[in-house]
């Protein structure tokens, strides 16, 4: 699959969210290498959905060392 960010020149649909891609919007065009006649249109961030969330960063805890013990 290669994309491609391209400008419609005509209406086209979003594969993703089913919305509507306006002549004059950027969007994400995806061919098929096998088939270039398939051709797919995505938003580039479609409207109605959130930005993609990366996964939270957890640091790791810290170690503690025998001689980091604490003795009553």
């Amino acid at each position: 699959m290669a994309e491609k960010i391209v400008t419609a020149r005509h209406r086209q649909v979003c594969d993703v969210c089913h919305g509507h891609i306006e002549a004059g919007e950027r969007c994400r065009l995806i061919r098929d290498d096998f088939w270039p006649l398939m051709v797919w249109f995505e938003h580039l961030r479609c409207p109605d959905h959130p930005a993609v969330a990366a996964e939270p960063v957890r640091p790791n805890p810290p170690r503690l060392l025998p001689a980091m013990a604490l003795s009553h």
